[in-house]
């Protein structure tokens, strides 16, 4: 696969914060941002597979949308350890967490795929080796979620350590660190929680400065719209006929409440013309009432106030991984 390596240059945590709260408050009845010591995000509600997202920090874009419209293409499988080593993170310790489409390989149909794995060495190996996962102690905080015939959605764990036609992955070694921790609540704006951070810093950074984050955000109180794919349509019914099809017909659409874990990627400008998708969040029940999906926007009414918390961090390279052809 073709790996692209592309430097990034992100302010200071401070110089982030201020951008980042100055823009929340617009579009939220309250909002603050600050630079704090991460919490171990492997403690509830959060659920991740590591403890914290720092160290090498990078984001990594896999495969792409063409990968699925107008026709799926079943040649685009991929191993997120592998991965890993495309992202240059260390064997002795790191973690992967974001948003992708379910190793259709290994599970028999599509879904959606919520990536949260970790490694390192298993005992005292002293040459751990991503080919070689018995060199390896993984932690699989994984989730696939899916839809039945029915359209219902269930959310559960996975052995399986691989994804498939595109994802949007956060790496890093793992590490406590002084990270971005971000609340909001009340929304007023039309913008969801992501949108709202990623336009602010683009229209303070513009083209020539682009800001990449990742973490993890938790929808504390209300409800949001998200998406879950269903199984791929019979050959029958291939092609996609258009986007319009895809979205309205074969996407299937569903309203959950909080308490929801978010693990989110997305940037604020894209002036290498890498075809990033912007922004990708996959959630999962922070309770685990097996639901969850592709997060849109939350639902703001008056009986279910929205409110968020999120630790991010800035990404300092960004892999562009098997890009498709358009």
């Amino acid at each position: 696969m073709k790996v692209s390596i592309y430097p990034r240059d992100p302010p200071s945590l401070l110089d982030l914060a201020e951008v980042i709260q100055r823009s929340l408050q617009f579009n939220f009845t309250e909002a603050s941002v600050g630079v704090e010591q991460c919490p171990d995000l492997r403690e509830e509600p959060f659920g991740l597979a590591a403890p914290g997202i720092s160290g090498n920090p990078c984001i990594a874009d896999i495969g792409g949308q063409p990968n699925l419209f107008p026709t799926p293409n079943f040649n685009a499988q991929y191993s997120l350890l592998e991965l890993a080593t495309d992202m240059q993170i260390s064997p002795f310790g790191g973690s992967l967490i974001g948003a992708g489409a379910a190793p259709f390989q290994d599970i028999g149909h599509n879904a959606e795929l919520a990536p949260n794995i970790s490694w390192k060495p298993a005992g005292n190996h002293q040459k751990p080796d991503f080919s070689d996962h018995s060199t390896l102690e993984i932690r699989n905080n994984t989730r696939i979620i899916e839809v039945n015939d029915e359209k219902l959605p269930s959310c559960d764990g996975t052995s399986s350590t691989n994804c498939a036609l595109m994802a949007n992955i956060y790496g890093s070694n793992g590490q406590p660190g002084l990270v971005l921790k971000v609340k909001a609540r009340g929304r007023i704006g039309d913008q969801n929680f992501t949108n709202c951070i990623r336009h602010g810093l683009r229209d303070t950074y513009g083209d020539s400065r682009p800001i990449s984050l990742g973490g993890v955000f938790l929808l504390k109180k209300g409800k949001a719209k998200f998406h879950v794919m269903p199984d791929f349509p019979s050959k029958k019914d291939l092609p996609f006929r258009d986007r319009e099809q895809l979205e309205k017909e074969w996407l299937t659409y569903h309203v959950f409440k909080a308490p929801i874990v978010c693990l989110t990627v997305f940037h604020s400008a894209d002036p290498e013309l890498l075809d990033l998708r912007m922004e990708h969040t996959h959630c999962f029940d922070a309770e685990g009432d097996k639901k969850g999906g592709h997060y849109h926007y939350d639902i703001q009414e008056d009986d279910f106030e929205v409110e968020y918390e999120a630790y991010l961090h800035p990404a300092s390279t960004i892999y562009r991984i098997d890009r498709p052809a358009s």
